[in-house]
Order: structure tokens, then sequence, then C-alpha cells
């Protein structure tokens, strides 16, 4: 990899603007589409939508994934000050490698947030909700935080996949509805797979800086050539398990269309990685940035179907949920586009042209 790639520069220099960046408010996205999948599930088994439960689940996730960011950022520092490339969506924030603000105003605020979700969990109607949020909970702070440190102990992959989109819309859907469909478990097994697979490529981005530390990723534990194969396995492997899925009447054809509609963005990545785009500045924002959006892009799809499985059914969701989980999958398509645009521009032209990259074959794992 590339040893001269670069974030982003910050958009401001006051306190407020470092704050945000230190946020990574951009990622908050996921958790918003994870909630709605999850309350869309519950509303497709029962036919009922609780505005309080919606709004209940979306500030846990807010808060919780908040806490996760500013831990990370607390506790990865010393990764993210070694890590010689990272992209706009990897390496942290930068804002406490760039010294924009001390690292004590991080921690603080993850145990602001932590105080939050715990607040909100108090809130919660029942034992098993309240139970799978303080598990939820404990394993987001302890991903990067003593004495667990989850990701340094090659765990961080499978756990950030069952924070975000194992439990998350299993919390949403309990909220909502009391109880666990059989849809929402299988559609709930196909996003936290994806999660985990998109896990790998965002920490074999980070590689270099977490082997300079000691941070033993499950990427770091395979290697970059056998991280490239597990993801394009993986990606085949899902996709033929969802036909399995449709074939045996477990998922309606309608979902596992919506699901189909999202692979390009998975291929795209798995195309970047095998031409050796991470050793490159525009080619590894491009990789990062796809395998990270097939995640909310999937869960964007697969609500849109649901709802419109239960119109054509003759059993339409309740107005109130339909507008809103149009209007967010409209603000997240929306900034999808904005953002997918002005990378686009940032594309390097014929007269600076970056490096050509290695395929990813070449560049052995580092001892």
């Amino acid at each position: 990899m590339s040893p001269t790639r670069a974030a982003a520069a910050p958009a401001g220099t006051g306190p407020v603007a470092a704050f945000l960046r230190l946020a990574r408010v951009k990622f908050l996205f996921q958790s918003m589409m994870v909630t709605g999948f999850g309350v869309t599930l519950a509303v497709h088994a029962t036919g009922e939508f609780s505005f309080s439960a919606y709004l209940l689940t979306l500030g846990f996730a807010w808060s919780t994934h908040l806490m996760t960011h500013f831990c990370n950022e607390y506790f990865d520092l010393d990764a993210d000050r070694a890590n010689p490339s990272p992209t706009s969506w990897t390496g942290g924030s930068r804002t406490l490698v760039d010294g924009l603000l001390q690292p004590g105003v991080s921690l603080s605020a993850a145990f602001v947030a932590l105080f939050t979700g715990t607040a909100l969990t108090a809130a919660m109607p029942s034992g098993s909700a309240r139970f799978l949020a303080v598990t939820l909970m404990t394993l987001a702070w302890f991903y990067t935080a003593p004495p667990l440190r989850l990701n340094y102990h090659a765990f961080g992959e499978v756990t950030c996949a069952a924070v975000l989109y194992g439990m998350g819309p299993l919390l949403a859907a309990l909220l909502q509805a009391g109880r666990f469909s059989p849809l929402l478990l299988w559609c709930t097994a196909v996003v936290c797979l994806l999660q985990v697979l998109r896990c790998l490529i965002m920490n074999l981005a980070d590689i270099e800086g977490d082997r300079l530390v000691g941070k033993h990723t499950l990427a770091a534990a395979l290697g970059p050539v056998r991280v490239v194969k597990t993801y394009g396995a993986g990606q085949a492997g899902l996709y033929t398990g969802v036909l399995a899925l449709t074939a045996t009447g477990r998922l309606p054809l309608i979902v596992a269309a919506a699901l189909f509609v999202c692979a390009p963005a998975g291929i795209h990545a798995f195309r970047g990685l095998r031409r050796g785009a991470l050793a490159e500045p525009y080619g590894a924002d491009r990789v990062t940035f796809w395998a990270s959006m097939q995640l909310p892009l999937t869960t964007c799809a697969t609500t849109t179907a649901l709802l419109v499985d239960l119109a054509v059914r003759g059993t339409p969701a309740p107005a109130l949920w339909v507008v809103i989980a149009v209007g967010t999958s409209a603000l997240f398509v929306g900034w999808l586009v904005r953002t997918a645009v002005a990378a686009h521009r940032r594309r390097p032209g014929p007269g600076r042209a970056t490096p050509a990259p290695r395929p990813v074959e070449d560049r052995a794992p580092q001892p």
C-alpha cells in the first residue's frame, strides 16, 4: 500500500467542526438504516407500528454508535498515528492524530454517549430488550477498550457485525413487536454476514498501522491475499444462500430481488481489490466506500421491498411508518449520490496519474 495516501483535510478548524469530524457523523446513516430495517421486518410480521418505540430505538442506536466512534478514536489513537495510509472511511477521523482536539475530549464524549444509551435502555419496556441492549453496548465498548480490546484479538470483525447488523435489527424488532419472526432472523443473518466481509476490508485497509502497534485483527491474521479470497468467496456464497432461501420459501421473491440489486456494490469492491486498488489513494477510497455502502443499500432496498410486499398483499404498512421509511431512505440515497459524485470529481485525471497498483497477490503479508 502507498505510504503517501492521506485522509481528506478537515472542513474547518474550529472546535465544533473538529468535534463533528471526531464523531464521524456520516456513519450514522448505517445505524439509521439498520433501525428502519428491523422496524420494517416487525411491521411486516404484525402490521403494527409504534412511533415511540421507533424513537427509543433510533436514539439508542445513535448514542451507542457515537459511543463506539469516540471509544475507537481514543483507544485506537496509537494505531491511527502509526497508519501511513488512512482513507476517508478507515483509519479514524484523524481529529486526534492532527491535534485538533485533546484525546480526553473523545473519552469524555464516549462516557456521555454511554450514559445516554444506559438511560434509554432503562426506558425499554421488557427485560429481554434491556438485556439485548446491555449486551450490545458492552460489546461495542470493548471493541477497542481494555481489557477485552476485541478488535485487537481477531474478534473485531465478528463483534462489529453482531452489534450493528445482528443485535441492532433484533432490538428494533423486539421493541416494536415483542418477538422475532423467521423472516427477521433470515434477513438479519444475511446483512450480518455481509458486515463481517465488509469489516475484513476495512481492517485490510488499515493493516500496516495495525501491525506496527501489535493490533491483531482477523484481516491481519489472514493476510491480504486470503482476505481478498475470503471476501470474494463470501459474497458468492452469501448470494447463493439467498437463492436457496428463496427457493425454499423462506425469503419472499421481492426481498431476494432487492438483495441482488445491491450485489454490484460488493462486486465493484472485489474487482478493485483484485486490481490492487488499495495501493493508491483514490482506489482505496472507492473500495472502502463501496464495501461500506453495500450494507445500508441492502437494508434500504430490503425495507422498500418489504413495504411493497405488504402493499401488494393488500395489507399496507401503517401510513406513518411508510412516510418515515421513505423519508429516511430518500435522505440516505441523496447523501449517497452526493458523496459518490464528489468522490468521482476527485478522481485523478490523465495528468495526475497515481502509481500503478500491484495485484494483491504480489503483496505478501509482512511478519
